[in-house]
Parts: structure tokens; C-alpha cells; sequence
């Protein structure tokens, strides 16, 4: 509930919202249930519902309360705009029109972007891939990739250049770093790196470069982004790159892992499904693992669900 409850506010969700989504949610199962749909039954799950959306809105008020006179999407301007990657990948650093300062927010939580195309609107989740200088944000998206963030990646791409405008709202989620942790491993599938790389370079600000490890998984060379950098950033046997023609293997995390080692796994939920598999090999702590999808939350549900 809490992972539904921050993108609910990250979208925008409000509490008049809910009585409409849980009509047509009731219609719905109605509909599923057919002649088991009695009096009775309809009854308990119009109270279930009931019951849930109260719960939602109890927690994002506590959301948006946080926010201070910024709730709702307030616009960003695109002040560089980069292909880094074949794909293509390209970087977007965004500034507040108005001038004041980004909202506090920790290594690991998304922004939310909103666009309107065909007078539909519609949101892509991006963390941050640069610990923040407090003005810009700096993101990543890939064009034609089939993720949770598809539409809003290529409108982003296509269509928004440098002086463009874009609607941001306040970070959201809670993934991300465990501070007290002494070995940080990141595990990548395709554009998953971008989900990685806000927390591997606020490590390297920190000055604990040497406590991490990244595995990058790519289809080839030139599609993985910001290789170069983390080639740079980290000593050599802290940074591995397979592609295609090398698969992810339990090989290539058993000599990268510590008792205490905490892994950060990011990607498609094929990716996620062979990650975890392997991890299950390795037998490490399922505590110190942690999973972000770039799917949508259904995704990383099947994921979750096969660490049981």
C-alpha cells in the first residue's frame, strides 16, 4: 500500500477521485462474478472498496502535506538534452522555470514527468541518474523501449528539445540505498542502469566508490549507457559488462559477494526472473536484496513473488 500510495501522489491522485474508480472497480466485478454477484457479496466488496480508499487517502494526505505550497506538477525546462547510448539513450537535465530550489529527495526515488498527447495525459516514472546540485535533475530514457515509461520516453525524445517545457512532480517511492551497508552491489538488465546510476554516483560523492560493484547487462556494447563513466568512476574488478553474447550467470556474482553485501537488481521482469534465480543459487540474505522494475507494478509483483 505504500508503494501504490507515493504514486498515487506522484500522479496527482485526490480524494474525490476514488468514489469513481471504485464504481466502475465494483462494476467490474460484478460483472466477473456473474450469478455469484449476490446482494450479500456485492455488499462486502462495496465495503471493501470502501475501506481501501479511505486508507489511501488517509496516507496520501500525510503525501501531499509533505510537499509544502508545491503539491501538484510544476514546470521544468530542458537545458541539455544528449544521446549517450545507441538505442537511442539520452540524458535530460531539467531546471524549475520559477527558479526555486528542487524538492529534498534521496538517491533512488523517481520524478515524475507529465505530458498530454491526443488529450490523454499521461506519466513516466525516471530517478534521477546524478546526485542533484540542488537546481537540476538529470534523467535518462531510452526510445523505443517497451517499459512503463514508453509513451512519455518518446514524446521526450521526439518532440522536446532544449528550452522545451516538461511538468515535474516532487520525488516519490522508496528505493534506495541502505546507508549502513559496507558492500553495495548493482545489478543491471538493459535500461535498468538508469534506475542504478543515481545511487552509485551519490556513493561516489560520498566518497565510497570503493565499496560498490556494478554488473551491467547489455544487448551490445553501444547500447550500454554510461559504461564509459562507471569504467571511470570505479577500479578495475568493481565494474563487469556482458552482453548477449556473454548471459548473466551465477559465475559472475558469486566472487562479487560478501556475507553483508546488499544487491540492488534492476530491469525488464525477464531479467529480474534470471537475477533472482540466481540469487536463490547463491543463497544470500533475501533482505539484502532489493528489487526495482522497469516494468509496471505488476511486474514486480511476479518478481517479488518468487522470492518466497
Amino acid at each position: 500500500m505504500q508503494r501504490l500510495s507515493s504514486k498515487h501522489r506522484a500522479v496527482g491522485v485526490t480524494p474525490d477521485q476514488y468514489p469513481v474508480v471504485n464504481k466502475y472497480l465494483l462494476q467490474a466485478i460484478k460483472e466477473n462474478l456473474g450469478d455469484k454477484a449476490t446482494p450479500e457479496v456485492v455488499a462486502a466488496w462495496q465495503a471493501l472498496l470502501d475501506l481501501m480508499a479511505q486508507t489511501f487517502i488517509k496516507r496520501e494526505k500525510e503525501l501531499y502535506a509533505q510537499l509544502g505550497e508545491d503539491k501538484g506538477f510544476v514546470s521544468f525546462s530542458v537545458t541539455k538534452k544528449e544521446q549517450i547510448a545507441s538505442g537511442p539513450t539520452y540524458t535530460f537535465t531539467l531546471s524549475r522555470q520559477d527558479g526555486k530550489k528542487l524538492w529534498p529527495h534521496t538517491a533512488g526515488q523517481y520524478i515524475t514527468i507529465r505530458i498530454e498527447k491526443d488529450g490523454v495525459l499521461h506519466h513516466g516514472h525516471y530517478v534521477p541518474v546524478e546526485s542533484t546540485d540542488g537546481n537540476t535533475y538529470v534523467i535518462a530514457c531510452r526510445q523505443g523501449h517497451d517499459d512503463q515509461n514508453t509513451i512519455v520516453s518518446e514524446e521526450l525524445i521526439r518532440n522536446r528539445a532544449v528550452g522545451g517545457t516538461v511538468l515535474v512532480s516532487a520525488p516519490a517511492g522508496s528505493f534506495g540505498l541502505v546507508n549502513d551497508a559496507k558492500h553495495h552491489l548493482f545489478v543491471s538488465g538493459g535500461i535498468g542502469i538508469t534506475f542504478l546510476m543515481g545511487m552509485i554516483n551519490e556513493l561516489n560523492k560520498q566518497g565510497q566508490s570503493a565499496s560498490v560493484t556494478v554488473v551491467q547487462c547489455a544487448q551490445t556494447e553501444d547500447r550500454a549507457a554510461f559504461a564509459d563513466k562507471l569504467r571511470n568512476t570505479l577500479a578495475k574488478g568493481q565494474y563487469l559488462l556482458l552482453t548477449k553474447e556473454q548471459q548473466i550467470s551465477k559465475s559472475h556474482l558469486q566472487d562479487k559477494l560478501k556475507p553483508d553485501t546488499h544487491i540492488y537488481v534492476s530491469g525488464s521482469e525477464t531479467f529480474l526472473d534470471t537475477a533472482n534465480r540466481i540469487i536463490n543459487e547463491l543463497s544470500h540474505p533475501r533482505s539484502h536484496v532489493h528489487i526495482k522494475s522497469v516494468e509496471p507494478t505488476l511486474g514486480l509483483l511476479k518478481a517479488l513473488d518468487h522470492k518466497k
